[in-house]
C-alpha cells in the first residue's frame, strides 16, 4: 500500500486555524497580536503554521502588503547562538522591504548601528565614533513597530524549545508588551519537551499571566480525523480492524499516522522509537551512516559540510542522500538537507555508537572552527560539538570565543549562560586563566553584573556568593563582589550588613588607579543610601571627589544623582537637590546614564511643583532615549514621569498618551506605577468602566505589586489616598463610615508611614492624605462616641509638619494640612476661610497637583457656606464645576454639585443646565442621572455604590432625591420613566 508524499491537505485543525486567522484580522485592523502555538512532537504545528501563512498571503491588500518573516530555532545545545531565529527574521524583513526601508524603520543611528551586527548590508557607511549602539531588543521592537504602520507583518518563530536565552528574553518582552499596528507574532513550541527545568518554562509561566496573548493548543486528531487522513494518504481502503489499530497506535498524531500508513502491510513496530526509525531502517548501511552524520549536524546540514565531515566521496554521498530522500527520511533544502521531522533526527542521533558520536562531532567541530569562524551559529555549534566529543579544552576555548561574540552583539542573557559554562569547565581545563584571559572570580563577577542588568537579583546574588567562595586574591575583584553581594541582598529583600562595604573600601586603600577610584565612588554611593546621619553626606562628598579624580563622568553622574536624592529624600530639601542634578546633566555620558540623570531631574522638578518644566524637560529626555535606542529601558521610566507631570498640571490627554506609552514599554514590576497612576486618574475623572477594565486587564501586575509591597496595598483601593476626602465641612465621605475596622486599618498604616520620619515629597503627601482621612472620620466623633481613635494620628501629623524645612513646596503642603486639621477640629469658619483662601492663592502658582487644587477650592466653598458667604461659595463651586472635567478630575465637579445642592444654593446657570424638557420637570444633577441609569439597570444601592465609588448610604440618598424629583413612588417606577424618556430621545 504505497503512500503519498504527505497529506495533500491539512486534516482537522479548523478551530486552531480560525484562532490564528482571527488574530490576523485583529492585526489587519490595527491591533497587534501575539499567538503561542503548543503541542507535542509530530502533532502538526508546522503544518498549521504553513496553512496559516498560505491564507495570510492570499488576496493581499494593495495598500498594505503582507510581509512574512520566519525564524527557525536550531538545537545548538542549552545555550545556542544569541538571537539565532531573530537574526533570520531580520534577514527576511531586509529582503522583503529593502535597506532604505529597514534603516528608516530603525529610526535612529544607534538602532541602525545595532542592527548592522545582525543584518549585513544595512549599514551603508562606517558609523562615526560618537554614534553609540543601542539595546537590540529595543531596536527590533522599534523596527517592527514602524514597519507595521505601512505593512501587515507576520512574524513566525518556530520550535521555541530550542531557542537561545537571548531570544527567549526578547520574546518575553515582545509578546507581553507588543507594540505596532498591523503586526502578528506567532511562536510554536513542543510541549512534551518542556519539563520543570527547561529555560522556556518560566517564560511561558509569565506569558500565561498576560491576558493579551492568544494561546492555541494543537491536540491529537480524533478517530474520524485519523480516518480522513488515512484516506488521503493510502491508495487502498483499510478495514475497520486495521484502522482501529492505526488510530490506537498513532494516538492521533499526524506524523505517526503517516509513518504507520507508510508501513503498509508490514508488521507494526513494538515501540514508538522503532516506528520513527522505520524509514531509516530500510536504508542500506552506507546510507544509514550518512544519515547519522547528518543527524549529528542537527536538523539542517549544508551539503559542503556533510562532504567534509562524512569521510565519503561525492558519489557515495550523492547516492546515500538520494536513497534517504526517496525514503522520506530527509528532504533537499536549499544548499543542504533537512530532516523531515525532528523526531527522526533525534532518534537517528541516538543510534550512533559512543565512539562514532565522539568521532563525528569532533569532525564537525574541526570543520566549523576552521571554515566558519565568524558565523555566530558556527561559534556556538563548535562549542557544543566539542562538548559532545568530550574534548573539554577545545570546548572551553570555543566557549570563550562565543562569549566574546555574544558580548559584542548585545546579548546579556546568552553571555551570562556562557560565563557560567566557563565556570563549570574551569577546574577541568588546564591553564583556564591563560586560555580565557580572565580569572574565575572575574567570571563570577561578570555573571553577577549580567544577572543584575537582566533584573534577576536572586541569580546575581548567587553569582556574587560563588565568586567570593573562590577566595579572590585581587582586592579589586573581591571589593566588587562584596558590593554586588550587598546590593543584591538589598534587592532581594534581605537585610545586608552594610559594614561589609566599609571592608570593601579598606581593600582598595593604596591602589592608586582610576579603576580603583571609580569602584570606591560606586561603593560610597551605595553606602550613602544606607545611613540617615552625617556619614551619608561625607560618603557622597568623597564619592564625587573620587569620580572627579578618576575623570569618570559616569561614576560622577551616579554620585551626583545620589547626592541629589540625599537632599530631597532624607532632608526634604528639593531646592538644594537641584544643583547636583543640573551639574550631572552637563557631563558627557552614554545615553543610558544621560537618561538616568534626566529621569531623576524630571522627578525632582515634579516634586517642586514645576509640572510644566518637568513635562518639557522630560519630553526632551524621552526623545534622547529614543534616538539612543534605549526607549524601552530608560525611556519607559521617563514616560511615566512625563505622564505624572501632565496629570498634575491638568492635561489629561497628554498624560494618558505618555502613560499608554510607558505601559507598553515597561515590564510587569515596573508597570505597576503606571497602572496605579491611570487607576487614580480614572477614579478622579469619574470613569468607573475604564478603571475596572484597566485593573481587570492588569490583574497579574497588581497582584505582583501587592506581593512585593504588602505594606502598600491600600494604594490599589480607589476609595483611599486622596479620594477618601470629605467630612463634616460639607463634603461627603465616599466610603461607609460605619466600617470602623477598615478605617482603623487605613489610619494605622498612614500613622506608621508618618512615624518613619523624613520630609521627602512622598512623606509630605502621605501626611496630607492622613490629614484628609482624619477630617473624613471626624463626623464619627459626633455624639460623643469616638469610633476611630485618631488623636495619635493628629499628634503625629502636627509633629511631622513642625520638623519639615520650609523650602520648595513644603510651605504650601503645610498650609493645606493646617487647613484640613482646622476643618477636622470644627474650628471657627472665619479661620477656616482664611486658611483655605491662602492655600487657594498659593495653588495658583501650580505647585499643587490639580486634584489637590480642586480640593482646596471645594474646602474653601464649604468653609464659606459655614461662614455665611453663600455668594462667594457659589462662585467657587461654579469654577470647580466648569474646570474640573477639563482638568481630568470630573469627580470634583460632582462633589461641587452635591455640596451646592445640599447647601440649597440657587445658581441660575447650573439650574438651567439641569432642565429636563419643555414640560418643566425638575432636573437631575449629573450624578443623579448616573445613579438613575444604574437603577434602570436593576442595580441595588450597594452595587451602585461599588460602580460609582460611593457608599451604599450615599447611593440611597441619591435614589431618594431622584424619586422626589421625578415624582416616582418607587425604584421600578423611576426606572420606567427613565427608559421611556430615553426611548423618546430626551432623558430625565
Amino acid at each position: 500500500m504505497p503512500a503519498l508524499a504527505s497529506s495533500p491537505r491539512m486534516v482537522g485543525r479548523g478551530i486552531e486555524l480560525g484562532a490564528l486567522l482571527d488574530a490576523l484580522d485583529d492585526a489587519r485592523r490595527g491591533t497587534p497580536r501575539s499567538v503561542i502555538v503548543r503541542g507535542e512532537a509530530g502533532i502538526g504545528k508546522t503544518r498549521l503554521v504553513q496553512e496559516f501563512l498560505s491564507a495570510a498571503t492570499r488576496g493581499q491588500d494593495a495598500q498594505l502588503p503582507v510581509v512574512v518573516a520566519v525564524g527557525q530555532c536550531v538545537d545548538l545545545g542549552p545555550i545556542g547562538a544569541p538571537f539565532g531565529p531573530v537574526r533570520r527574521v531580520l534577514r527576511d524583513l531586509h529582503a522583503a522591504v529593502g535597506t532604505e526601508a529597514l534603516r528608516e524603520a530603525a529610526g535612529s543611528p544607534a538602532a541602525v548601528a545595532t542592527l548592522a551586527a545582525f543584518v549585513p548590508g544595512v549599514m551603508t557607511e562606517t558609523p562615526s565614533a560618537d554614534v553609540p549602539t543601542g539595546d537590540f531588543a529595543e531596536a527590533i521592537e522599534v523596527v517592527l513597530e514602524n514597519l507595521s504602520t505601512t505593512r501587515h507583518l507576520v512574524i513566525v518563530i518556530e520550535d521555541l524549545q530550542w531557542a537561545d536565552a537571548a531570544t527567549l528574553a526578547l520574546l518575553k518582552t515582545l509578546a507581553s508588551t507588543l507594540r505596532g499596528r498591523h503586526l502578528i507574532i506567532v511562536a510554536t513550541y513542543r510541549s512534551d519537551d518542556i519539563d520543570r527545568f527547561h529555560p522556556l518554562r518560566p517564560i511561558l509561566a509569565e506569558l500565561d499571566r498576560t491576558r493579551a496573548i492568544i494561546r492555541v493548543e494543537v491536540a491529537p486528531l480524533s478517530a474520524a480525523e485519523v480516518a480522513e487522513q488515512v484516506a488521503l494518504l493510502a491508495t487502498a481502503d483499510l478495514g475497520e480492524t486495521e484502522l482501529a489499530a492505526l488510530v490506537e497506535r498513532s494516538g492521533g498524531i499526524p506524523f505517526l499516522v503517516e509513518e504507520l500508513v507508510d508501513l503498509g502491510s508490514a508488521e507494526l513496530p513494538d515501540t514508538l522509537r522503532e516506528l520513527v526509525l522505520a524509514r531509516y531502517s530500510r536504508l542500506d548501511d552506507t546510507a544509514q551512516e550518512v544519515v547519522r552524520v547528518l543527524a549529528a549536524g542537527g536538523m539542517h546540514t549544508e551539503h559542503v559540510t556533510l562532504t567534509a565531515v562524512s569521510g565519503h566521496d561525492e558519489r557515495t554521498i550523492d547516492q546515500a542522500v538520494r536513497d534517504a530522500i526517496a525514503a522520506r527520511v530527509i528532504a533537499a533544502d536549499g544548499a543542504g538537507y533537512t530532516f523531515r521531522h525532528a523526531l527522526t533526527q533525534e532518534a537517528v542521533h541516538d543510534e550512533m555508537l559512543p565512539s562514532e558520536r565522539v568521532r563525528v562531532h569532533r569532525r564537525y567541530a574541526e570543520y566549523l572552527a576552521a571554515g566558519r569562524a565568524d558565523s555566530p551559529d558556527a561559534v556556538s555549534a563548535v562549542a557544543e560539538h566539542w562538548l559532545i566529543a568530550r574534548e573539554l579544552a577545545p570546548a572551553f576555548d570555543a566557549t570563550v570565543r562565543a562569549l566574546e561574540q555574544s558580548r559584542a552583539t548585545f546579548a546579556p542573557a546568552t553571555s551570562v549562560k556562557l560565563a557560567e559554562r566557563l565556570t563549570e569547565l574551569w577546574w577541568q581545563v588546564p591553564d583556564a586563566a591563560t586560555r580565557s584571559g580572565t580569572t574565575l572570580p572575574e567570571l563570577h563577577l561578570s555573571a553577577a553584573q549580567a544577572w543584575h542588568d537582566l533584573g534577576d537579583p536572586d541569580r546575581a546574588l548567587r553569582a556574587a556568593l560563588e565568586g567570593l567562595a573562590t577566595d579572590p586574591q585581587d582586592p579589586m575583584v573581591r571589593a566588587a563582589l562584596i558590593r554586588q553581594k550587598i546590593v543584591q541582598e538589598f534587592n532581594t529583600g534581605r537585610h545586608p550588613d552594610h559594614e561589609e562595604l566599609l571592608g570593601a573600601i579598606a581593600l582598595l586603600e593604596g591602589i592608586d588607579t582610576d579603576a580603583s577610584r571609580v569602584l570606591q565612588s560606586r561603593i560610597l554611593s551605595n553606602l550613602a543610601l544606607s545611613y540617615a546621619d552625617g556619614r551619608a553626606e561625607e560618603y557622597l562628598r568623597t564619592a564625587v571627589h573620587l569620580a572627579e579624580g578618576a575623570g569618570d563622568d559616569v561614576a560622577l553622574a551616579i554620585a551626583l544623582v545620589n547626592e541629589s536624592w540625599r537632599y530631597s529624600d532624607a532632608a526634604g530639601d528639593e531646592i538644594a537637590a537641584l544643583a547636583p542634578l543640573e551639574r550631572a546633566r552637563e557631563l558627557q555620558v552614554n545615553p543610558a546614564v544621560r537618561a538616568y540623570v534626566g529621569a531623576a531631574y524630571v522627578d525632582l522638578l515634579a516634586r517642586l511643583g514645576r509640572y510644566d518644566d518637568a513635562a518639557l524637560v522630560g519630553e526632551a529626555h524621552f526623545a534622547d532615549a529614543v534616538r539612543g535606542g534605549i526607549e524601552r529601558g530608560s525611556g519607559g521610566s521617563i514616560a511615566v514621569q512625563i505622564a505624572h507631570a501632565h496629570f498634575c498640571a491638568g492635561r489629561p490627554d497628554e498624560a494618558r498618551r505618555y502613560a499608554a506609552r510607558a505601559r507598553r514599554l515597561l515590564d510587569r514590576p515596573s508597570r505597576a506605577s503606571v497602572i496605579r497612576m491611570l487607576a487614580a486618574h480614572y477614579a478622579w475623572n469619574d470613569q468607573p468602566g475604564e478603571h475596572d477594565t484597566l485593573l481587570a486587564v492588569e490583574h497579574a501586575t497588581i497582584e505582583e505589586a501587592r506581593r512585593s509591597h504588602p505594606d502598600k496595598h491600600e494604594m490599589w483601593e480607589p476609595e483611599t489616598v486622596d479620594v477618601v476626602l470629605m467630612s463634616s465641612s460639607g463634603l461627603r465621605v465616599t466610603t461607609d463610615p460605619d466600617d470602623s475596622s477598615a478605617w482603623t486599618q487605613r489610619i494605622d498604616r498612614l500613622h506608621r508611614n508618618i512615624a518613619k520620619g523624613g520630609a521627602s515629597a512622598a512623606r509630605r503627601f502621605t501626611t496630607l492624605t492622613a490629614a484628609l482621612m482624619l477630617r473624613a472620620v471626624s463626623p464619627m466623633h459626633a455624639g460623643g462616641e469616638a469610633r476611630v481613635d485618631s488623636d495619635e494620628l493628629r499628634t503625629a501629623i502636627m509633629d511631622a509638619t513642625r520638623a519639615w524645612p520650609r523650602t520648595g513646596v513644603t510651605p504650601v503642603i503645610v498650609d493645606a494640612i493646617d487647613a484640613v486639621l482646622a476643618d477636622a477640629g470644627r474650628r471657627d469658619p472665619d479661620e477656616r476661610v482664611r486658611l483655605w483662601r491662602a492655600v487657594v492663592d498659593e495653588a495658583k502658582t501650580g505647585v499643587l497637583p490639580v486634584r489637590h487644587r480642586q480640593i482646596a477650592h471645594l474646602s474653601l466653598a464649604a468653609a464659606l457656606i459655614d461662614g455665611g458667604d453663600r455668594d462667594a461659595a457659589a462662585r467657587a463651586l461654579d469654577a470647580v464645576i466648569a474646570d474640573a472635567p477639563r482638568l481630568g478630575v470630573a469627580r470634583a465637579a460632582f462633589w461641587a454639585e452635591d455640596l451646592a445642592e445640599r447647601a440649597g444654593l440657587r445658581r441660575r446657570a447650573i439650574e438651567s443646565s439641569r432642565a429636563v424638557d419643555a414640560a418643566g420637570s425638575p432636573g437631575l444633577t449629573p450624578r443623579e442621572r448616573q445613579v438613575l441609569a444604574l437603577v434602570a439597570e436593576g442595580l441595588t444601592n450597594a452595587q451602585i455604590g461599588a460602580r460609582l465609588y460611593i457608599s451604599p448610604k450615599t447611593a440611597s440618598v441619591h435614589v431618594s432625591a431622584i424619586l422626589s424629583k421625578v415624582g416616582a413612588s418607587n425604584r421600578a417606577e423611576a426606572a420606567a420613566l427613565f427608559i421611556a424618556s430615553t426611548d423618546a430621545g430626551r432623558g430625565l
